[in-house]
């Protein structure tokens, strides 16, 4: 028996089609790169910070800010805290620290449960994606979503104050507060 091959098609948006699902330009090509990371991303969550920078995803992280990233990886897991593969991907790298762990009851109240950090590239433009990230605080025992906005320096050099905090302790960290990004993995 033979099989006919089918061709596959995908509908464009714009009333036209793909067919075998051949991208026009240059922009419907970077979109859809993007899209493909996410949804990869969504599916196979990365094991590590290097897996997760070197997602596809808009402009690639240098060597030099890789280095960084990883670095930083590694320090905080020296420190006891854990990389959150679920919640990172190819723009955002998230770490829990288990010793501050409050408890599932916190959660209910609309506290968070456990400090985290939350860094954020921003991978649509090139450029030094070291010095133009955003890392966001997010303590125990705050209200949930509202975090402590700073950079990477800011985090390294009050990262025994962020772990020594505990609910019910004064904040000891002079980062503005804000509200946590909702990212859309």
């Amino acid at each position: 028996m033979s099989r006919v091959k089918e061709t596959k098609t995908a509908h464009r948006g714009d009333g036209q089609f793909w067919r075998g699902f051949r991208r026009r330009n240059p922009r419907e090509d970077a979109l859809v790169t993007t899209m493909q990371a996410q949804i990869w991303h969504r599916r196979y969550p990365p094991s590590s910070v290097r897996q997760a920078l070197g997602t596809r995803c808009g402009h690639p992280v240098t060597r030099s800010d890789m280095r960084v990233f990883a670095g930083l990886d590694s320090m905080l897991r020296l420190c006891g805290w854990t990389f959150i593969q679920e919640c990172s991907g190819p723009q955002i790298l998230t770490w829990s620290y288990g010793p501050s762990d409050a408890g599932a009851g916190y959660l209910d109240r609309g506290r968070e449960p456990i400090t985290t950090i939350v860094t954020i590239l921003d991978r649509s433009v090139a450029g030094d994606t070291v010095h133009g990230c955003a890392v966001e605080v997010l303590l125990v025992g705050e209200p949930r979503g509202r975090s402590r906005i700073t950079t990477l320096a800011g985090l390294t050099a009050h990262l025994g104050a962020i772990e020594a905090y505990r609910p019910g302790d004064r904040i000891p960290i002079p980062f503005p507060t804000g509200h946590a990004r909702e990212p859309d993995l």
